[in-house]
């Protein structure tokens, strides 16, 4: 292999590193992170999710973090480390799949929109499903343009165990693995990967089905699929429409007019790059979800700029959209490095509670802790029925019979074990946005517990 046939793929993954490595690094946090790398511990420690645990997604994601969690001592650096290989890997893929098909120029100035995205670096860099489910579905597209169908159907069948909502891409593939004759090939592989959901289902069908399908139907007055209003808001903050994710809106809406644009051309020449039609089944996908978020649509972001290059856009004008789209990206940047000590902690906040929790409690010891990110690198763990900070939301919703199967437990059942000092150490912080909150001031006064220490909002108690 010739030196400039190794040095291109190396300057992607460079270019791409120097992006999103700083952003991994300062990004504030999100509260679903702590219920991911917690999750993580569990797993790699033996604990089976559903069996033993709430866990609201499919299974695979902790089994894929949780090594690099037990090799690092469980960094949160290292966990969202892997997110950025997993999102730099995508891109890779991206580049080649561009190159393949429309040349050099075309699959570098890919790379930059991608890259560029506030969606990629705003979301992709964090402890998630979103990296590794990118790359999964990033990676059986380039197998499946290659004729790959039997490995193409195993990264979909993983991508399905880490985001149950990627089951609706599958259609999409089979349609061209129908036309190859290859479905049974595609199948097969999908089938062997979906093994591990299907243990789990087979151990646990009340709490797999709860965790997955069920806890989502409940959580908000909408449904499982419903509250069109609230999803006309986030396609309107997609679209640029909304003052909140400005930057963010603008560069979507962008690729969405270019994606859209090349699916009226295809349609014309009744032949839909394969690309063009996972990035309709996410989006469509990803709207189905009450509520649903933004962030979902990070996964559409490098189909829609395959779909986009369908249009054969000339030099001039892939350099010209390339720096347009990448401006309202440097603005967005702000947005995720702007740390808030209510909405969004800095990591640097989070590992001191970590260090001041590791310092104040006993190895091994069981802490009533309001979000499970607080105990990552500590020797410490959380309550078994509160492992997730959404617990209660999922308590308040079902019988107490079936909160004690489902690993999860109520609000006024955990005031009740502070005022009956129950736990040794309290880390108290309200991380939910819909009731029931954790409110435990009153709980905490009435168990006699003492404020040790206060770092933000955040505050650790012991019993006197």
């Amino acid at each position: 292999m010739s030196w400039r046939r190794l040095g291109e793929p190396f300057l992607v993954v460079i270019a791409q590193a120097a992006v999103l490595v700083p952003l991994a690094v300062w990004r504030f946090v999100d509260g679903d992170e702590g219920v991911y790398a917690y999750a993580s511990r569990l797993a790699v420690h033996g604990y089976v999710p559903y069996r033993d645990f709430f866990y609201e997604q499919a299974p695979l994601l902790p089994y894929v973090y949780g090594p690099i969690g037990a090799l690092t001592g469980e960094s949160w650096y290292a966990f969202r480390g892997l997110s950025v290989a997993f999102a730099v890997a995508a891109g890779l893929l991206l580049y080649r799949l561009a190159r393949s098909r429309h040349g050099r120029p075309a699959a570098f100035a890919a790379v930059v929109v991608y890259v560029g995205s506030g969606l990629v670096f705003g979301y992709l860099t964090i402890v998630k499903t979103f990296a590794l489910s990118t790359l999964l579905v990033v990676g059986a597209l380039a197998l499946a343009e290659g004729g790959r169908w039997l490995s193409a159907g195993a990264l979909l069948g993983f991508a399905v165990d880490t985001r149950l909502l990627l089951v609706a891409v599958v259609p999409v593939f089979a349609v061209p693995a129908l036309r190859a004759r290859r479905q049974w090939s595609l199948a097969a592989g999908i089938g062997a990967a979906l093994v591990p959901s299907v243990v789990l289902l087979a151990l646990q069908p009340g709490a797999f089905f709860f965790d997955n399908v069920r806890y989502h139907s409940l959580k908000s007055s909408g449904g499982l699929v419903g509250d069109t209003h609230q999803k006309a808001q986030v396609a309107a903050t997609l679209l640029g429409l909304e003052p909140t994710d400005r930057a963010l809106g603008i560069q979507f809406g962008v690729l969405v007019l270019a994606a859209a644009l090349a699916l009226l051309w295809s349609i014309r020449r009744r032949q839909m790059p394969l690309a063009l039609a996972v990035a309709l089944a996410l989006g469509l996908v990803s709207f189905l979800p009450t509520p649903s978020y933004v962030q979902y649509f990070s996964l559409v972001v490098p189909f829609l700029i395959l779909g986009a290059l369908e249009l054969r856009p000339r030099l001039p004008i892939l350099v010209l959209f390339a720096a347009a789209y990448v401006l309202p990206g440097i603005w967005g940047v702000r947005h995720f490095v702007a740390y808030d000590p209510v909405l969004r902690p800095s990591l640097a906040s989070i590992s001191d509670v970590s260090a001041r929790v590791n310092a104040t409690s006993l190895p091994g010891e069981r802490v009533l802790s309001s979000w499970p990110g607080y105990l990552i690198g500590t020797h410490a763990w959380a309550l078994r029925d509160y492992t997730n900070q959404f617990a209660p939301v999922a308590a308040a919703k079902i019988s107490r019979s079936a909160a004690a199967s489902y690993h999860v437990v109520s609000e006024a059942a955990l005031e009740r074990r502070i005022r009956e000092r129950r736990v040794r150490v309290v880390v108290d912080r309200n991380w939910v946005t819909a009731p029931p909150f954790a409110r435990w001031h009153g709980a905490l006064r009435a168990g006699r517990y003492r404020l040790v220490a206060r770092v933000q909002t955040a505050g650790m108690y012991t019993r006197r």
